[in-house]
């Protein structure tokens, strides 16, 4: 069994661990990934509550827009426990592996990044 993913109980911590993929005081600008708006339940920590999944920084590349490496996160809407899913890993790669799979669960976004970015998705 898989443990949990790499988690800080707010957005403070996890910006200061890490300072170049900041997760915004108003992420839901960014382009991510939020299963038809009903966000995606977490069956891997087992914290009630919808999440989205942040590709930092910035969001996730556009059709036009350059390719750039991040974070992919999972927050509870912004707030706190941000939970690190995959470091160093190509932002726009990461986007197509989740939305061609459409995952409704924690587990299967986790699944959808190990296809792409096996060898830099956090245990």
């Amino acid at each position: 069994m898989r443990s949990s993913p790499r988690g800080f109980e707010s957005p403070s911590r996890y910006n200061a661990a890490y300072p170049d993929c900041v997760l915004p005081a108003e992420p839901l600008r960014l382009r991510g990934y939020r299963a038809a708006l009903q966000g995606v339940e977490d069956d891997v920590t087992g914290a009630a509550g919808s999440m989205t999944v942040e590709f930092l920084p910035g969001g996730a590349p556009g059709p036009g827009q350059p390719d750039r490496l991040g974070t992919v996160v999972a927050t509870h809407w912004g707030q706190g426990p941000v939970l690190v899913l995959a470091e160093r890993v190509s932002l726009r790669a990461a986007w197509e592996s989740i939305v061609q799979r459409w995952p409704a669960r924690l587990s299967e976004v986790r699944a959808a990044l190990e296809l792409t970015c096996h060898d830099r998705v956090n245990p």
